[in-house]
């Protein structure tokens, strides 16, 4: 990770590698449509109301991936940490798992990493984001499951990511939104800003 800017040619060369990635958020986008039961494309829908059919739907995907959410809630534990042996090292490791057991309950860690999970077994990806809480009266930091669709990420990873040579996060805010996180640019942000409802940040 760097701080400085990356060059206008490879920020073009990563889009273009994003349109061109396969078009696996279709199939994703149908594997949660049948666990809400949406299994009908809307032709079959029409042609069975021509019928005077109802359409019956026969939801096998929901109740087994409710079983697999269900073991994951009843098989989930604290984070810990052990100590290597050293003299010490138990106290040291006490100290540190109160803080962590603290910071997991507090940020809401247990939460959105379910709802990562979910993501994961149905529609096939799942991400959490974890950041400082802007709200000064709360915890300081903040855990938040993300949705599949605000991310692109390199698709030339061989391993977890850690290989990766980009990822992007993008979404869409209203201009008033984007006006107060850039006041110096409000009246910019305003004025191109009503071309739409939304912005899209990325």
């Amino acid at each position: 990770l760097t701080d400085t800017a990356l060059p206008r040619a490879q920020v073009e060369m990563f889009l273009r590698e994003i349109k061109h990635q396969p078009h696996w958020r279709r199939e994703a986008d149908r594997a949660a449509d049948y666990y809400d039961g949406n299994q009908l494309s809307p032709e079959t829908v029409e042609k069975l109301k021509d019928r005077g059919q109802p359409p019956l739907i026969a939801n096998l995907i929901k109740p087994t991936i409710d079983t697999v959410l269900g073991m994951e809630a009843k098989t989930r534990t604290d984070w810990r940490v052990t100590p290597n042996g050293g003299t010490g090292g138990q106290d040291v490791a006490d100290a540190i798992n109160y803080k962590l057991n603290e910071a997991e309950r507090m940020s809401k860690a247990d939460k959105a990493c379910s709802e990562a999970f979910r993501s994961q077994i149905g529609p096939g990806l799942g991400w959490v984001e974890v950041s400082r809480n802007p709200n000064p009266l709360d915890y300081k930091y903040r855990c938040t499951a993300v949705h599949r669709n605000e991310i692109h990420y390199d698709f030339h990873a061989k391993q977890d990511l850690s290989d990766a040579r980009w990822l992007r996060r993008h979404r869409w805010l209203h201009p008033t939104r984007l006006a107060s996180v850039f006041p110096e640019h409000r009246q910019l942000i305003m004025t191109l800003g009503k071309g739409g409802s939304a912005w899209w940040l990325t």
